[in-house]
């Protein structure tokens, strides 16, 4: 009984060591993401905005920029999907600041797109080969419906993205991330 205690306690002991391991690399990670989110870096914008292009190119993005400034918008990058489930879709709006008190600044908003393609191809295939009058009807009334376009609504969302940020605070600024990297390993050993 005593050794089957022993060996049970040593376990949970393990367990209970991965999980704070597992516990503090993640808070690691959210202290790195939020103050990447802060960073202010000490190079000018022509300086590190060629940067940000590359890791946008990395990432396959294409994107349009606004004349005269530091904005730079993607365009929708498909993510996935199979043919049952949902189409995703991402971009980001990636604007650079430089602050009065001098420095600059980036920020990075994500956009994440979903869009549910609806199946159509049994109806078009029945029509096609004169197998079904329900497949008319059904046709039919899609015709007249005027909402019917093969696609549900789409849904949209933006926010902030703090892992681009750090993506690109540790390209940009290596040494300044370093640092941070060290910070958050004191702040949470």
């Amino acid at each position: 009984m005593g050794h089957s205690r022993r060996v049970w306690g040593v376990c949970l002991s393990g367990v209970a060591l991965v999980l704070l391991a597992s516990c503090a690399s993640s808070l690691r990670q959210n202290y790195l993401r939020d103050k990447a989110g802060e960073h202010v870096y000490r190079k000018t914008l022509p300086d590190i905005w060629p940067g940000v292009k590359e890791e946008l190119k990395a990432r396959g993005y294409s994107w349009k920029e606004m004349p005269g400034r530091y904005v730079l918008e993607t365009e929708w990058l498909d993510s996935g999907g199979g043919t049952l489930g949902p189409a995703s879709a991402s971009r980001y709006l990636v604007e650079g600041l430089t602050l009065t008190q001098g420095g600059t600044i980036l920020r990075v908003m994500r956009g994440n797109r979903l869009v549910q393609q609806v199946g159509t191809g049994y109806v078009t295939q029945e029509l096609a080969t004169g197998n079904s009058t329900r497949a008319q009807e059904e046709q039919a009334q899609a015709r007249v419906s005027a909402t019917t376009s093969g696609v549900l609504p789409t849904e949209q969302s933006y926010a902030r993205d703090l892992e681009l940020e750090l993506l690109l605070l540790q390209r940009l600024d290596p040494e300044a991330a370093s640092r941070l990297a060290a910070d958050a390993r004191g702040a949470h050993p």
